[in-house]
């Protein structure tokens, strides 16, 4: 452990004390861009206006259409939706090896650093010979000024602990420390947390985060299939002056489902913006198509049409897409990583990205994936929703283990 002149505890507690009187320790940008009075302009007037939103107690006015950048390869779609008004961008230490920051931090650079706010994730864990164990804060460091390098900027807006499925971690003193020393160092504005959690442990995660009052922003799995007790917290956190951003907005984003030239994923994107305490949403574009689909749902309210859309699309979609309600965990004699492992195949059959798929399945230890469902005939892994598990989960070990 390296010196340092007061202990862990006495830094959390003076950064806590910072945070409340100032609302953050260090702002790079002008007041102005911080602010969002400085918004980008359309490039055509018919287009459709953007909308900005206050991020939680940030101050940030962030594009209530932001861009998860996740898949992202093209910089010309980066450009576009900079041109079109989105200021919030999200990607993370791990995505394409690294390739992914680095596209958008030399897109970034090309248009003006300060005028666009960035997030970033490092991944807090890593997988252990008795499962997923936190990792020192010096190895976090490092992997952030990686990041850094990428993204070619000495700070970023927001930086999350990526993929949180522990509630107990966002609280432990280790990562809170290594968040308030980047925001002491000015290498991160506003720090948070990501999680895709299903259940009761969504639930979990929000709650004993918010008991911290360290956190401005969450990222959180959040679309219509989304179970009430989601929304209740995700609500909860939010009159608790936390940002709120929303990412799995297109529940897999299927090609199927669509009926009569009804768009899902406008209706899907519609519904998520509708809520009063969603900040704003991070869908993935890989393309200016999807681009502009999205950017056509902001500021549009859900109605019959778009109902009906999503009650078609949830039908096609059923027998493969998992809402994360939680209701299979207990049912699995051998404690598989149920929802997890959809995830992966998610990725895998409404992304279209093997790599990431694998790459998702390859984070789970060999008591989470779906290796005892190979010879496993057990009757009592139900899904409250029909799926098959047995089936899906010796389909998803045989394509992506």
């Amino acid at each position: 452990m390296c010196e340092r002149e007061v202990t862990r505890r006495q830094f959390l507690r003076d950064v806590a004390v910072t945070c409340a009187t100032t609302g953050l320790i260090v702002s790079p940008l002008s007041a102005g861009v911080a602010l969002g009075k400085e918004e980008p302009k359309e490039s055509v007037d018919t287009q459709p206006k953007m909308e900005y939103r206050s991020l939680g107690k940030t101050g940030l006015k962030v594009s209530a259409l932001s861009c998860g950048v996740m898949q992202l390869k093209d910089p010309a779609v980066l450009f576009e939706a900079l041109d079109r008004g989105v200021n919030y961008f999200d990607t993370a230490h791990g995505y394409q090896g690294g390739k992914n920051e680095k596209m958008l931090g030399k897109g970034l650079k090309d248009y003006g650093r300060d005028k666009v706010f960035v997030a970033t994730k490092v991944p807090p864990y890593e997988r252990g010979i008795m499962g997923k164990q936190l990792r020192d804060t010096s190895t976090m460091e490092k992997m952030l000024e990686k990041s850094l390098q990428r993204l070619q900027t000495d700070y970023v807006d927001v930086l999350l602990l990526h993929n949180i499925v522990d509630p107990s971690w966002p609280g432990n003193e280790d990562m809170m420390y290594f968040l308030a020393r980047q925001k002491q160092a000015g290498k991160a504005r506003f720090v948070g947390i990501s999680f895709h959690a299903d259940g009761s442990n969504y639930v979990d995660i929000v709650n004993e985060t918010l008991k911290t009052k360290f956190y401005d922003v969450f990222l959180a799995t959040y679309n219509f299939k989304s179970p009430p007790e989601h929304t209740e917290a995700l609500r909860l956190a939010r009159s608790k002056q936390v940002g709120i951003i929303a990412m799995k907005t297109q529940a897999g984003g299927y090609d199927k489902g669509v009926t009569g030239g009804l768009n899902p994923h406008q209706a899907a994107l519609k519904w998520v913006l509708d809520k009063d305490f969603i900040d704003c949403a991070i869908p993935g574009m890989v393309n200016r198509d999807q681009l502009s689909q999205n950017i056509a749902a902001v500021g549009k309210k859900p109605g019959w049409s778009d109902r009906k859309v999503l009650d078609s699309y949830y039908t096609a979609i059923k027998d493969c897409y998992c809402v994360r309600c939680g209701e299979c965990a207990s049912s699995c004699p051998g404690h598989v990583d149920i929802p997890s492992i959809h995830r992966a195949l998610t990725y895998w059959e409404g992304y279209n990205d093997p790599e990431l798929a694998r790459a998702a399945y390859g984070e789970l230890s060999t008591q989470e994936n779906a290796h005892a469902c190979m010879d496993c005939s057990s009757p009592t892994c139900r899904c409250a929703n029909g799926i098959k598990i047995g089936e899906r989960m010796r389909y998803a070990h045989r394509i992506l283990a």
